[in-house]
């Protein structure tokens, strides 16, 4: 049975990276991203190296698209996804005086809201299955460092639940 990994914000940097390794370990990647034509362009050069990989377009804005996303990842994968990488972020800088309320509701729903809903639905079909790997990217570079309050407080989020979560 192939091994299936479902990869946030895996159409550029860091993800893409992820998926492009992945697939050469034979892995099927399932590539999430906002940008379609990006979305194609990576799935195009994976299956063109010889791996398998699939494309799931969505701009992962709350939990209904995190569910929805699950769902096809669990649809692909045939019935099961074993690898959650949770890589999509964004990252503003800027003073907390200055954050607006809806700067900082898209942080939190993309950076905690999204990953905590796709571990809530994944993780138990993993348990079912007796194996799984979740992986939360995350970094400490300029966490606490000025103008990153908002960033570091959700990067923070997800560290403790990481450290916590009982799947």
């Amino acid at each position: 049975m192939t091994t299936t990994a479902l990869i946030t914000g895996g159409t550029s940097g860091i993800g893409r990276a992820v998926a492009n390794k992945l697939a050469q370990m034979s892995i099927h990647v399932l590539v999430v991203g906002r940008n379609v034509e990006r979305g194609e362009r990576t799935i195009a050069e994976i299956r063109m190296a010889g791996g398998q990989a699939d494309f799931i377009s969505s701009d992962l804005r709350d939990a209904s698209s995190a569910r929805q996303v699950a769902r096809r990842a669990v649809e692909l994968g045939n019935g099961h996804v074993d690898i959650l990488i949770n890589n999509a972020g964004v990252y503003p800088f800027g003073p907390t005086h200055e954050t607006t309320e809806e700067s900082f509701d898209k942080v939190y729903s993309l950076n905690v809201n999204v990953p905590y809903f796709l571990v809530a639905e994944l993780a138990p079909l993993m348990a079912k299955r007796g194996k799984g790997a979740i992986v939360n990217l995350n970094h400490g570079c300029g966490l606490w460092a000025p103008g990153m309050s908002l960033y570091g407080s959700s990067k923070a989020a997800i560290n403790l639940l990481t450290k916590v979560w009982d799947g």
